[in-house]
């Protein structure tokens, strides 16, 4: 007999507050018709629709697990991170958040400057008005690329100029991974190494491991399931955490917006709840030792 719905979640989403197209309420109500338990809203370097997704998760049944996908760079690399069951309204780590978005936007307004200089005119204003508050991303540019008619689509103006390694690109100086796996944990989170198929370092894993990483996004709706059930063996070797998403950001945008190759179990999160239900216990008695 198959399993029920309800035995699944998807742990990696998007909205409004980054690059996503729906609000916190619509996420939930897409999330409720496809019969998930749980899932995550894993916005970029942003919190804000977490609080709304929780209020409607809780009326309609449906857990919503406090989560954030943070920009990291190693060495030029660009590696994102998940951070679970983060305390969203930590004032420390809201401040570091909103310095984050602060950097997203004057990224934003190099890689318009980088298009002025090719001829290509997109306005700083309109970019941010597409982002309508939320963390200001590649997608937003590629967005007003398409509506003023010098690319056919998203993935059009990512090809040709604001894609790594394009005219128009401009990387991201933030965090290093160690230093968001320390701003997860001081959060309350566990992080997670996302999509680790699509960033194809496998050999970074283990400085990850040594430097606190919690687990490893197995499930993704870019990874074939020859790599899921690789970085489900390696994640069991290495004694981490596996999590796992459809990377949805609405349709036609991210990760897709009806299938999730590989469905993910439920337990998945039960273990993250044991994991830092552990960690508690194990600073209780730290402190009552001191």
């Amino acid at each position: 007999m198959a399993a029920r719905a309800e035995h699944y979640c998807d742990l990696h989403l998007h909205t409004i507050a980054s690059d996503g197209t729906l609000t916190p309420e619509q996420l939930v109500d897409y999330a409720s018709s496809k019969g998930y338990r749980a899932i995550a809203v894993t916005d970029h370097d942003s919190w804000e629709s977490i609080g709304a997704a929780q209020a409607l998760g809780s009326r309609v049944g449906l857990e919503v697990v406090p989560g954030i996908e943070l920009s990291t760079n190693l060495d030029d690399r660009e590696i994102h991170v998940l951070g679970y069951f983060i305390d969203h309204n930590d004032r420390v780590f809201r401040a570091k958040i909103a310095h984050f978005k602060q950097a997203r936007i004057e990224r934003a307004g190099r890689m318009v400057e980088k298009l002025a200089a090719m001829g290509v005119r997109v306005e700083l204003p309109r970019v941010l008005q597409i982002a309508g508050g939320g963390s200001v991303g590649r997608p937003h540019v590629a967005r007003a690329l398409q509506e003023l008619g010098y690319v056919g689509s998203v993935d059009e103006a990512f090809a040709r100029y604001i894609g790594s390694g394009c005219p128009a690109y401009v990387g991201k100086d933030f965090l290093t991974p160690a230093e968001s796996f320390a701003l997860v944990h001081d959060a309350g989170g566990l992080a997670f190494f996302a999509h680790p198929g699509i960033e194809n370092a496998d050999e970074l894993i283990d400085g990850f491991v040594a430097d606190g990483l919690d687990g490893l996004e197995v499930w993704h709706s870019k990874h074939t399931a020859a790599q899921a059930r690789h970085y489900q063996e390696l994640a069991t070797r290495r004694g981490l955490l596996m999590s796992g998403g459809s990377d949805y950001h609405g349709d036609g945008l991210g990760g897709s917006a009806s299938r999730n190759p590989a469905r993910v179990p439920y337990d998945v999160v039960e273990r993250m709840k044991q994991r830092l239900s552990e960690a508690t216990l194990r600073k209780w008695n730290q402190t009552v030792i001191e």
